[in-house]
């Protein structure tokens, strides 16, 4: 055997024995070893937590956006309900007595979506303002991202009662707000993305949801 082979194979004998020893004191030799990834809390209604039209697990959209931003996701996404109602549902909640919750799983960013299930404007943006106000006063550290109800209409209706409802609510706090209304997501050419009962996204609308979700989201995320 050469010099050079015999100093390689000297070099490879040191370099198993040092790993080893390293393995042996439990130390994470892990090259590729990356720091721990943000959480992120979604609470919404059935548009954020699938139906029999779509949306279900990995092909809904707080899946894939989280997916896409490299996130852990925690989803508190139950039909029926919305700020002011727990839906009919057994054992269903509004929004603002699942702030616990979300505060439990202290998540570094949140987005609270909905809710076309709400009624009466005026409540609304009481509950919108009590869900917020738990929220900022039981995760200051956290980033939120509100998503306004997510109606369907085929053409474009310009504004909702209720979308100004949250809308309101937000911006008195201060925290960032999405108005799928006033930005028509499901109405003219998109408005294929709903399924047949006409409400709810299809696994494609749930994509759809995600490219527009995602850039909201990702501005709110350190850099």
């Amino acid at each position: 055997m050469g010099i050079c082979a015999t100093r390689l194979t000297c070099r490879a004998t040191v370099l198993v024995t040092l790993l080893c020893a390293l393995v042996a004191t439990g130390a994470d030799v892990r090259a590729d070893a990356a720091a721990p990834r943000l959480k992120l809390f979604v609470l919404g209604d059935s548009i954020a937590g699938g139906s029999a039209q779509g949306g279900k697990g990995p092909h809904g959209w707080p899946s894939l956006v989280a997916k896409q931003l490299g996130l852990t996701l925690r989803l508190d996404g139950k039909g029926g309900t919305g700020y002011t109602t727990g839906g009919r549902q057994k054992g269903g909640r509004p929004y603002p007595q699942r702030v616990k919750d979300a505060v439990a799983a202290k998540p570094d960013v949140v987005i609270v979506e909905g809710s076309r299930n709400d009624g009466g404007p005026t409540k609304t943006r009481a509950a919108a303002a009590d869900t917020l106000r738990r929220l900022r006063a039981g995760l200051p550290r956290a980033r939120i991202l509100v998503v306004g109800p997510i109606y369907s209409y085929p053409k474009p209706i310009g504004s909702h009662p209720i979308d100004e409802a949250v809308s309101a609510a937000a911006a008195k706090l201060g925290i960032r707000y999405v108005s799928a209304v006033r930005r028509g997501w499901f109405t003219g050419s998109a408005h294929r993305f709903i399924g047949s009962d006409g409400v709810h996204p299809t696994n494609a609308g749930h994509a759809y949801l995600a490219q527009r979700i995602r850039p909201e989201l990702s501005r709110l995320l350190p850099a």
